[in-house]
């Protein structure tokens, strides 16, 4: 299982290093806001079709671990041409083929590492742990590095971290479980679930706001006077706090389970995302994506094992899958509307808007109980009605 931990560490130094900074890379080319929102809801679009697709190819073959190398491979190799481009279709064309092939070791190491742990499925924390270091370790020291050397260095570098990805995932045990049939039946069961329904709803919801810091924070923090080292270390301070919290989310899981937790990372979220409206400097970011440690741990650790819980045996890869496109989805629509917000609004106005989306997420997650109870309702009187 030290591959695992290994993995992740290459994965998360990858988004560290490229992920976080692109967006300022495209600013820097000359691109509006709106139109990097375009650029990122195109690659968001091309995800959310491209996750599930890999997720079902995944348990129908058993090749986790060949899927995983050959997308990494594909979206480094694809990634490397942005360099040399300063069209503003050619980057859109670019992210969209990089996001489609970067969707498989996204989403299959999620689903790979569930299955690998089997009954300890819980302590699937204490593995992605690795992927807090890879970003907290990267994210330092590109913020640094990308400052005296400049921003295309970046490139090489995701270069290095995705073949080490796709290398380790070469190594990985083998999956064992195979789906045998089809799975069409087994996929319409799971998302007919009211449960399911809420879950996919609430993550929409919550990865609008989400995906909109994590995609502008730096493009503001710039547009308000940050230096790149600043930009770095506000975006791996919460990094460094998802640490201890990331290595007791078994622990905690198995006290509270995961829908607390999950609603307790939903409102730390929320929080978030007002503050930073209301932040007054660039400095205060740091403080403020100090919440970000414990809420995206409750919040993503919470959602894959609630994901797993939900789906039918043989299918962790589809379920997390449709997980990731749920994601994928709302990162279409955050950015597009990020973008027009950011251009209209400034950061102030975009990160208040999107703190009473992740608000509505909520709300929508702690009515869970009303739909589970008019479900088992409207169960039990259709039941009554084919005994009578």
């Amino acid at each position: 299982m030290w591959l695992v931990w290994l993995l992740y560490f290459l994965q998360f130094a990858a988004v560290a290093a490229f992920s976080a900074y692109i967006n300022v890379y495209l600013r820097d080319a000359g691109l509006s806001g709106v139109q990097i929102g375009i650029v990122n809801m195109a690659g968001w679009l091309a995800s959310v079709g491209a996750s599930p697709a890999w997720g079902y190819i995944s348990d129908r073959s058993g090749k986790p671990r060949l899927l995983m190398a050959v997308g990494a491979i594909g979206a480094m190799a694809v990634t490397q041409l942005v360099p040399f481009v300063s069209s503003f279709w050619l980057f859109l064309l670019i992210t969209i083929g990089a996001n489609f092939l970067g969707s498989a070791p996204s989403t299959l190491a999620d689903s790979t590492a569930m299955v690998l742990l089997g009954a300890r499925r819980e302590d699937y924390g204490r593995y992605r742990l690795g992927g807090s270091f890879g970003f907290v370790i990267a994210g330092v020291s590109a913020g640094f590095i990308y400052q005296q050397l400049g921003l295309r260095v970046m490139f090489p570098a995701y270069g290095v971290f995705m073949t080490g990805f796709a290398l380790v995932a070469l190594l990985l045990p083998p999956v064992k479980v195979k789906l045998e049939s089809s799975g069409r039946r087994e996929i319409w069961g799971m998302v007919r679930q009211p449960a399911w329904f809420v879950f996919i709803l609430t993550i929409f919801l919550i990865w609008v706001g989400g995906n909109a810091v994590f995609s502008f924070l730096n493009v503001s923090l710039s547009a308000m006077g940050a230096s790149d080292s600043l930009i770095g270390i506000a975006y791996t301070i919460s990094t460094v706090f998802e640490i201890p919290f990331m290595f007791f989310s078994g622990a905690l899981l198995r006290r509270y389970g995961p829908a607390r937790l999950l609603t307790a990372g939903l409102a730390l979220m929320t929080v978030r995302c007002f503050l930073l409206g209301w932040m007054p400097a660039p400095g205060w970011s740091v403080a403020i994506n100090v919440l970000n440690g414990p809420g995206w741990v409750f919040f993503w650790a919470s959602s894959v094992n609630y994901a797993n819980r939900l789906a039918p045996r043989g299918m962790a890869g589809t379920a997390q899958g449709l997980l990731s496109s749920s994601m994928n989805l709302a990162s279409v629509a955050s950015s597009l509307l990020s973008g027009w917000l950011f251009d209209a609004l400034g950061p102030t106005g975009l990160f208040r808007v999107m703190g009473f989306i992740s608000l509505a997420a909520l709300l929508v997650f702690l009515g869970r109980g009303l739909v589970r109870s008019q479900a088992s309702q409207a169960e039990s009187a259709a039941s009554k009605d084919v005994a009578g």
